[in-house]
């Protein structure tokens, strides 16, 4: 198809044709003009260098002049004295007489430099010859030998004293010496400077010599060469020095002290080698500036810049050069007439590119209105008619369009569909609505294109808009779009209303969750209650089978409750991370312990290794740490038929204020699939559970994965099938000062350690060796150990015979029995270990725990309790008769409110849903009436909700059913709930106190005993003397361990006294009256020892 020759394509053919000769002359004359650029500068360049070459040579000079004074200041011990007979002839010059001198010329031989003295007073002139002859020739002679081996021209030298008239100059006066001549002038000239020189350093008192006033300290100036200018000699500066010669080298014909200054005559112009050879001058000005002592060379009125490097000025291009000693500073200037005529070239070639440049444009600029400008007037002729037919486009399109005007929002052009919908016309605004005034405001203040999903039209029709910032004939504008979306509208509606209805689902299930949680806590509490109570009493073995079995499926279900209960606090946002203190080596141990009897039944080997180098404090939620690692551990124990199941903890890395901890537990069971590990955190997903017998709900690890994130790490999954499975996370956790704690000492103790895996017994030896034991794993052969000698079985299979180990013998397992009546048990623990050896060499049995509910010492308080359930009722009484506490129940809290009145109580326990009135009800009403004693809240509800609305209404603590003998007893005493006995220990007698009969200690543990009672006292001492209540109840409790274990029964019942006191009242007046009291008596006993 041929194409058609339209005004567009002319203009276009015409454009292209301008732009190629554009772009063809315009790389040619960028080069033309990048070259005049660089030759400019380059011309720039060698001219600066020049200058700096002039400058170095002009500051060669002036150091050469200086090294040459300095050279003949010290040559003061090889100067001629004036005592010396003379062989030099002076004869005098022809001098005129105006200028008032007498000038005697004198010369060693005919060979070598001559020289002048001259004389200003005639009464100096008789004696000067004959006295400073010698001086003369020697100045002439050292004059000669340095300049000739100089690379610069010589200069002038002169000697002047100023105690009298008599100069010397080298060379002489008029002297025709092949160097440069000096005049009578220039001698008189430089004399008469020099001595007015220093007429005003004495005025200004400024020293050139260091010796010259007694006494004084030398001056900064003294000792170097002293450059200045005289207005005398234009163009030269003198450099002045102190001489330093000896008086008998040149006395004073007037009975002063010689001060003699050796002068020297610095001339730019002798050394100008570029102006010699061109015979022009180099530059148009040049100014020599000395660091102190100011301008010396130049013109007083010049350029002064501040930092070295080439300027233009409107004078001409200045360039200032600083030697690198930074004391001389040479300012150059070259005008710019100077500059070009020497480079004609540059003027020339810029003037005819700028003809050249004015010929084109003009040329150009024809050719363009020619064959651009008129072709374009035909072809506006033909956008008006486009125009025109776009409208009608516009006008018939199915979609509304119009224009805005801004910022006035005037419609200033739409089509039919876009004036109907809107209700407008053409050069009128819309109409003033609240929904239009907010769509106006939107588009008209838009800085791009965007969109509004949801604009209602004055038929109330859904639109959807977009909308653009544009201009218009000449004028801002918006353009809109707007489509009908009254179909889509329908189906968002539809949507949201179906949202709606799975929120409300979600939430029902969530109600539907926490209700059956609570009903079924509070039966369950029942069932746990009794099973516990029914575990303390004396059963058959039988019997106890059947009470293990009941309390194991109710722990199960304990826990189904719980882990349901956790997804609904995640559903609803209420599950939110504690912080607080905890030791995670026994987080880690213990909950390696409680899992032992598990793993034993399936013949697994569990234990945990914990590094030395983990915190002993650390701050974090303990409680979510332990969820989580008790549901690895019980995971790994259900999928692992054989082997063995291992918890490490290590720490990962350490930061500022984080340490990283690494949690993973390691087993050899049956191992996940490549494809399944990525849908283990899935809640409800079980691995293949169709072909394996190990069932579950499936959402223990969907919690913990969740309470890992709360806790910014995630779980990591390494596994394979048949090979096992690791389970890890890394744990930031801050590190806490924690309760003070000794470590046991095993200093001096020898123990070996056997168990079946040897990472477990090494990570064993390295806590003991940390302690102070002497710990090795032990061989697969006993040695024959001592008598104090410890063998420490750690889950170890085999039998142990008395009759093979002679020393003592611990057992660390929760399941074996000791096999032995001198074997001593603990579980798996580290520190229970450490007890556990103790006990065995030393019987300090006060380390070890108790691990038996019975074991403690019974409360003793009054409690009254609120329970509407039956069956709760007794088994809330039945438990804390348990722990020693006198029971009061009330069926409900109107009751218990009632009872309240007759009777005095330490603590009120109350169930918070109850008929007439609840527990919310009954804390309100204590606290009014004045109550001040802890108030427990015992509910079903697990949720947080739950614990605020106890802690609203006065309570001290809430408990969640079903509750435990263990967890009773530590709210009952971290409450700090105390019996009347023990109320206030101001007001009750003192106990009183019989002293134990002598004591008998073992002579073996005597001196042991005695050392760390001794520091036990001590410490005592101190927590008294600076209040410390914590660090004595520790001190107490650990000295009445030993005291206990020594049968001193008065003194450890006064130490338990004590206790009591620090825990009801604190460490007040009277604690430290009775601390003071028992400090006394057991250093009274320590002495008896």
């Amino acid at each position: 198809m041929r194409k058609q020759d339209t005004p567009f394509a002319r203009i276009t053919r015409t454009s292209r044709w301008l732009n190629f000769a554009l772009f063809g002359i315009l790389p040619f004359a960028l080069v033309l003009v990048g070259a005049l650029y660089w030759g400019l500068n380059r011309i720039v360049e060698q001219e600066s260098d020049r200058l700096k070459l002039d400058f170095s040579i002009l500051v060669g000079y002036i150091h050469a002049q200086e090294q040459f004074l300095g050279r003949l200041r010290a040559q003061h011990a090889s100067l001629p004295v004036e005592s010396l007979a003379s062989t030099i002839d002076l004869h005098a010059s022809d001098v005129p007489e105006r200028f008032g001198m007498q000038v005697f010329e004198g010369q060693n031989t005919y060979a070598e430099m001559p020289f002048s003295l001259a004389c200003e007073d005639a009464s100096d002139c008789p004696t000067a010859g004959r006295r400073l002859a010698n001086l003369g020739g020697f100045l002439a002679d050292f004059y000669s030998s340095f300049w000739a081996a100089s690379y610069f021209p010589a200069s002038t030298i002169f000697l002047v004293n100023q105690a009298d008239s008599i100069s010397l100059s080298v060379p002489a006066v008029g002297a025709a010496s092949g160097y440069e001549r000096l005049s009578p002038t220039t001698f008189l000239a430089v004399t008469d400077a020099v001595r007015a020189e220093l007429r005003r350093l004495q005025t200004v008192q400024q020293r050139l010599i260091d010796h010259d006033v007694p006494g004084h300290a030398e001056s900064p100036g003294a000792n170097r060469v002293h450059w200045f200018r005289t207005d005398a000699l234009p163009g030269n500066m003198l450099g002045l020095i102190y001489a330093d010669m000896p008086q008998a080298v040149w006395t004073s014909g007037q009975g002063k002290p010689s001060a003699v200054y050796a002068v020297t005559q610095f001339n730019h112009q002798r050394i100008n080698v570029f102006e010699k050879t061109l015979r022009k001058p180099l530059h148009g000005g040049f100014w020599l500036t000395h660091r102190e002592e100011g301008l010396l060379l130049g013109d007083r009125q010049g350029p002064a810049p501040a930092e070295d490097g080439l300027r233009y000025t409107a004078d001409g291009i200045v360039l200032r050069i600083t030697d690198p000693s930074g004391v001389w500073a040479g300012t150059y200037r070259v005008s710019y007439g100077a500059f070009f005529q020497d480079n004609l070239w540059l003027p020339v070639i810029a003037g005819l590119l700028l003809l050249l440049s004015l010929g084109t444009g003009i040329v150009s600029s024809r050719w363009y209105s020619r064959r651009v400008i008129a072709p374009a007037l035909d072809a506006q002729r033909d956008i008006i008619e486009k125009e025109e037919f776009s409208r009608t486009l516009i006008e018939t399109a199915p979609v509304a369009l119009c224009v805005l005007a801004r910022p006035v929002g005037a419609v200033v052009f739409g089509n039919s569909l876009a004036l109907q919908w809107l209700g407008a016309e053409a050069g009128r605004e819309l109409d003033n609505s609240p929904e239009t005034n907010l769509f106006l405001r939107h588009v008209l203040g838009a800085t791009g294109p965007g969109t509004i999903p949801s604009f209602q039209a004055t038929d109330g029709r859904p639109l959807y808009v977009a909308y653009a910032p544009t201009r218009y004939n000449h004028q801002d504008v918006v353009l809109c779009a707007f489509s009908d979306i009254s179909a889509r509208a329908v189906i968002e509606q539809t949507l949201a209303q179906a949202k709606r209805e799975a929120d409300k689902a979600s939430e029902a299930k969530s109600t539907f969750l926490a209700t059956m949680s609570h009903e079924i806590r509070t039966p369950l509490y029942g069932v746990l209650g009794t099973l516990e109570l029914m575990s303390l009493t004396s059963l058959d073995a039988e019997q106890r089978q059947h009470l293990e079995r009941m309390q194991s499926s109710s722990a199960i279900l304990l826990q189904l409750i719980s882990d349901i209960l956790d997804i609904t606090k995640i559903e609803t946002g209420q599950l939110v991370l504690e912080s607080s203190e905890f030791n995670p080596r026994e987080l880690v141990q213990g909950c390696t312990n409680a899992y032992a009897a598990m793993a034993s039944q399936k013949g697994l080997l569990l234990f945990s290794c914990v590094d030395l180098a983990v915190p002993e404090w650390m701050t974090g939620d303990a409680v979510r740490i332990r969820q989580i690692l008790s549901n690895l551990l019980s995971n790994a124990i259900k999928f692992s038929d054989s082997g063995h199941v291992i918890a490490r903890l290590t720490v990962a890395k350490v930061e500022p204020d984080t340490t990283h901890l690494m949690l993973q537990v390691v087993d050899t069971g049956i191992g996940i699939a490549k494809e399944e590990q990525s849908q283990l955190f899935v809640p409800f997903y079980q691995i293949n559970s169709g072909s394996h017998t190990v069932r579950g709900t499936g959402i223990g690890l969907s919690i913990c994965a969740r309470l890992a994130g709360l806790m910014g790490t995630e779980i990591r999954v390494t596994s394979a099938l048949g090979l096992g499975s690791s389970f890890s996370l890394e744990l930031p956790l801050q590190v806490a000062s924690g309760p003070p704690a000794s470590p046991p000492d095993l200093s001096n103790i020898n123990v070996y350690v056997r168990s079946p895996h040897h990472e477990l017994s090494d990570n064993i030896c390295q806590w003991l060796k940390r302690w102070g034991a002497q710990a090795l794993p032990a061989p697969q052969l006993l040695p024959a150990g001592g008598p104090d000698d410890v063998l420490v079985d750690v889950l170890y299979p085999g039998n142990f015979d008395a009759m093979e180990w002679t020393g003592h013998h611990v057992l660390a397992s929760a399941t074996a029995k000791p096999p032995s009546a001198r074997t001593i048990k603990v579980i798996n623990s580290v520190e229970h270990i450490a007890a556990g050896i103790l006990a065995a060499v030393r019987g300090e049995r006060a380390l070890m725990p108790a691990t038996d509910i019975g074991a403690f010492a019974p409360l003793g308080l009054s409690i009254l309790a609120a329970e509407d359930n039956p069956i709760n009722q007794a088994t809330l009484q039945h438990q804390l008769e348990q722990l020693g506490c006198e029971v009061t129940l009330a069926s409900d809290g109107a009751e218990a409110l009632m009872l309240w009145g007759l009777a005095h109580y330490d603590v009120v326990l109350t169930d918070v849903n109850m008929p007439r009135m609840n527990g919310y009800e009954l804390a309100r009403e204590l606290r009014l009436r004045g109550a001040t004693i802890p108030i427990i809240g015992v509910t079903a509800n697990a949720m947080r909700e739950e614990e605020q609305r106890c802690l609203a209404a006065g309570m001290t603590a809430w408990l969640v059913k079903p509750i435990g003998l263990a967890t009773l007893r530590w709210h009952l005493q971290g409450d700090g709930a105390t019996s009347p006995s023990q109320a206030d220990p101001d007001t009750q007698p003192r106990p009183s106190w019989d002293p134990d009969p002598a004591p008998i200690v073992p002579e073996k543990y005597r001196a042991l005993f005695v050392s760390t009672m001794e520091a036990d006292v001590s410490e005592m001492e101190r927590a008294l003397d600076i209040n410390d209540q914590r660090l004595l109840g520790r001190t107490l409790h650990r000295m009445r361990g030993a005291l206990s274990v020594m049968q001193m029964t008065a003194l450890t019942e006064r130490l338990e006294a004590l206790e009591a006191m620090l825990r009801n009242g604190g460490l007040d007046s009277a604690a430290q009256a009775e601390g003071r009291v028992v400090a006394k008596l057991l250093r009274d006993t320590l002495a008896d020892i």
